[in-house]
């Protein structure tokens, strides 16, 4: 028989790497109040099990929360402006035009019914709490389950402290006769059992016998049953014997405990646990374990070897002492099947570290390092992402993109710091552009270029200029976009030959500018003064920009030959170079010059092709433009159900850009297909919305697509009258982005009596909306279901919604019975 397939749920709940030792009482509490609150926060000390419980609980009510159990890591945000960001990014809600991240979020979070886990708050608490509270208050389908070291102090919260693992009862581990028939009771004890199966995974001959069994109750106890101390102490079955390691738990206990008679029992154990480990390690060990607590999102070997070095601990004996580290339990080493080991703490482990480096005096001297060694390592890497190995060095950035960003954050901390930190944002800059962080690109320059100390008219400034013009660019802000763009080729002429490329690339920006004015005139002197810099210095690279310009440029303007001229050279020279961005955006090109063609065929497959390349690249706003191509195709050839999907998808990567131009071209192609539909009023309204999308940008249409833009105007205006057409116009300027996407993504009402006959007998659902409801049936994702319908999952979280307002329901459970019924299958 065929196996069959497990049922999955919405959600991005991590998968346990180990066993998970008991708990069981807790986790029927926790699930008992969370039926009855809409805030639950387990609360304990660093290291007691409030992460590991809070996924126990989150993984067993998958199924009890319609739109998934959602899990947001905030150990890694330093600065609180970024927990929106994170919670966004978990839930992979979008970014929207000209809306906030909170109100993006309520917007999502308001339908759904959504079980949000946010583990590790102490640190950002006021504004967790806050954040909690809002969301709440507006959201009445939501819950969250809250991982705090305190309460976050909000009303209708319920708090649960996360008590100790059970311990085994006393036994006189002196008295021989009575330790057999003691391991019984050893074994029910949860801390026992947690203890058992760390120390067999750390050494796998361990096993609990009468003559050690005693010994581990007695560590257990004197542990106070708390997870991660218990986990460090298994950990030293590699080096000591277990009476070895009650004893110096007995001795240090004792000290710790009689240091401090004030602070609570269990912050005196886990504390007495840390220090006790801290303890145990060379001076050279303690120094690199504080050290690599600057670290975020782990290390690599060379990266730790540079930055926890000094003047007595030399770069060769820093893998010996993080070696021993990994051995003690201190450091994790994840091996990925590709790239370099990296070496990382627990969130507890670091902030204790930390600690000790802060009290150490060296917390600001390492952090420096730290800054230092990631502007030359981002310095050395940025010139690989014009490479053939573009995509190797890509990866690289991300894997390292959590450091960046702390170094950059230091930076900011102090304006002597101003220099460093632009340096970095400029090396960052191509990165943030070619991944599609857009907006994080945009904020980090521009925080990056505002410091009096950053004034100086250099080459570093001139970088940092350009590349946030082009981020500028990327959104359509166009005069935001000029002065930055007009400064830095200022300084790039003043820098003479050192800043000739500089010059040329910036002149490039500037022509794109014009062109997305309108002004091809002042665009062609731009282009044309970038293609003799790059010809003296023959650098291959820029020509082949230059010549994507002039057949884009060339193409807007209807002159199809030379534009199909200038983008096979363009395509020539990214192939030989094995450059894959521009690769992508000669296929771009190039099909868009077959659409115009109307060679229809040849089109799909050139953008096909980009698309795919983008795809592997994670090029979002190439993604987003190919996608779009794509969809006018699909408006020549009349295949409406394929435009939406096309365009909807790629409206989808847009607004998370903040792509204004890039939104109202696919809102315009949109409107054309509802014109060619006789939607004459919903098509009026998203033009509408689309002209005053650009209006502010000062965006134009293209003058070859112009003439049709008029005709389709006019035969509007002439349908609807003057009247009826300007009313429909300003409704549609007055319209939110959201409802203008899904006006626009709407199927037309078909005016034969069987397809009205069709919507009565399924409750008004549209064929579109039907077909979503029969995936939901088969017990689909959202998620499954957009890639079996190749749209994107926010397109279908909107069918969802009309579904359950159309029908009257309140769950997906509710549209599947209702689609066996109609025999939807």
């Amino acid at each position: 028989m065929p196996v069959s397939k497990a049922k999955t749920f919405p959600g991005n709940l991590p998968t346990a790497l180990s066993s998970f030792i008991g708990r069981e009482r807790e986790s029927v509490e926790v699930k008992r109040l969370l039926l009855s609150h809409r805030l639950v926060t387990l609360t304990g000390l660093g290291g007691c099990g409030k992460t590991r419980l809070a996924l126990k609980v989150a993984h067993e009510l998958v199924e009890e929360f319609e739109h998934g159990v959602w899990f947001v890591e905030l150990a890694s945000i330093i600065d609180s402006a970024f927990i929106l960001q994170t919670i966004n990014s978990s839930l992979n809600i979008r970014e929207q035009s000209g809306q906030s991240l909170m109100d993006v979020l309520v917007d999502y979070l308001a339908d759904h019914n959504i079980l949000l886990v946010l583990d590790n708050c102490e640190h950002l608490i006021s504004a967790c709490a806050q954040l909690a509270e809002t969301i709440l208050q507006k959201c009445s389908e939501l819950k969250i389950l809250a991982t705090s070291r305190e309460v976050l102090g909000v009303t209708g919260e319920v708090a649960y402290a996360v008590p100790s693992l059970s311990l085994p009862s006393q036994q006189p581990w002196t008295d021989p006769t009575s330790a057999q028939s003691a391991l019984g009771p050893y074994e029910e004890s949860e801390s026992v059992q947690l203890f058992v199966a760390r120390a067999a995974e750390n050494s796998p001959e361990f096993k609990l016998t009468s003559e050690n069994g005693a010994w581990v109750a007695e560590i257990c106890r004197h542990l106070d049953g708390m997870p991660l101390a218990i986990e460090l102490a298994a950990a030293r079955v590699r080096s000591l014997s277990i009476q070895q390691i009650a004893q110096r738990l007995d001795d240090r206990f004792h000290l710790l405990t009689s240091g401090s008679r004030t602070a609570p029992p269990r912050q005196q154990t886990l504390a007495a646990t840390l220090d006790w480990s801290y303890a145990l390690l060379s001076e050279t060990e303690q120094k690199v374990l504080q050290r690599l607590s600057i670290f975020a999102g782990g290390a690599t070997l060379d990266a730790a070897e540079s930055v926890c070095s000094d003047d007595e601990i030399y770069p060769s004996g820093i893998l010996d002492a993080i070696s021993h580290l990994v051995d003690k339990s201190l450091v994790l080493a994840d091996k990925p099947e590709r790239g370099e080991t990296r070496y990382s703490l627990l969130e507890t482990i670091r902030q204790y570290a930390l600690e000790k480096l802060t009290e150490s005096g060296d917390v600001d001297e390492s952090r420096n390092s730290h800054l230092s060694y990631f502007i030359q390592w981002a310095e050395k890497a940025e010139p690989h992402l014009m490479t053939a190995e573009q995509l190797q060095w890509l990866e690289l950035y991300e894997a390292e993109h959590d450091n960046l960003r702390a170094a950059l954050e230091w930076c900011n901390v102090d304006n002597e710091r101003a220099k460093a930190g632009l340096q970095l944002a400029a090396a960052c800059g191509r990165f943030w552009r070619l991944r599609g962080y857009i907006s994080e690109g945009r904020m980090r320059l521009t925080i990056a270029l505002l410091p009096e100390s950053v004034r100086e008219r250099n080459l570093t400034r001139a970088r940092a200029l350009t590349f946030n013009a082009n981020h500028i660019y990327l959104q359509s802000d166009y005069p935001a976009m000029r002065p930055l763009a007009e400064e830095a080729l200022s300084i790039w002429r003043e820098l003479g030959a050192d800043g000739k490329v500089g010059t040329a690339y910036t002149l490039d920006l500037l022509g794109e500018l014009a062109t997305e004015e309108g002004d091809y005139e002042r665009a062609d002197l731009f282009f044309n003064e970038a293609l003799e810099i790059y010809e003296t210095l023959n650098y291959t690279h820029g020509l082949g920009q230059i010549h994507m310009q002039l057949g884009w440029a060339a193409m807007r303007t209807g002159k199809l030959e030379e534009a199909q001229h200038h983008l096979e050279e363009f395509l020539s020279l990214a192939q030989a170079a094995g450059d894959k961005t521009h690769i992508a955006f000669a296929y771009s090109g190039l099909g868009e010059v077959a659409v115009r063609q109307e060679q229809y065929e040849h089109a799909i497959s050139l953008l096909r092709q980009g698309l795919t390349i983008n795809r592997e690249q994670g090029d979002k706003w190439g993604i987003g433009t190919l996608l779009g191509s794509l969809g006018w195709v699909a408006l020549r050839q009349r295949d409406f159900k394929r435009l939406n999907a096309l365009l909807g998808e790629s409206l989808s990567v847009r607004i998370e850009l903040s792509d204004k131009g890039g939104i109202a071209w696919c809102l315009e192609k949109l409107a054309e297909a509802k014109y060619e539909q006789v939607q004459f009023q919903d098509a009026t309204k998203i033009f509408g919305f689309a002209e005053a999308l650009r209006a502010p940008i000062r965006s134009v249409i293209d003058p070859a697509d112009q003439p049709n833009y008029n005709r389709i105007i006019a035969d509007l205006q002439s349908a609807l009258g003057p009247d009826g057409f300007a009313a429909l116009w300003a409704e549609g300027k007055a319209t939110s982005l959201g409802e203008v996407v899904d006006l626009a993504l709407s199927e037309p009402e078909s005016s034969t009596e069987l397809a009205r006959a069709e919507k009565e007998k399924f409750g008004g659902l549209t064929a579109r909306e039907r077909e979503v409801a029969t995936l939901i049936a088969q017990g689909k994702s959202n998620r499954e279901i957009a890639e079996s319908m190749t749209v994107g999952v926010k397109t279908i979280e909107t069918y969802v919604t009309r579904i359950l307002n159309k029908l009257g329901f309140d769950s997906r459970v509710q549209i599947a019975t209702w689609a066996v019924e109609k025999g939807l299958k």
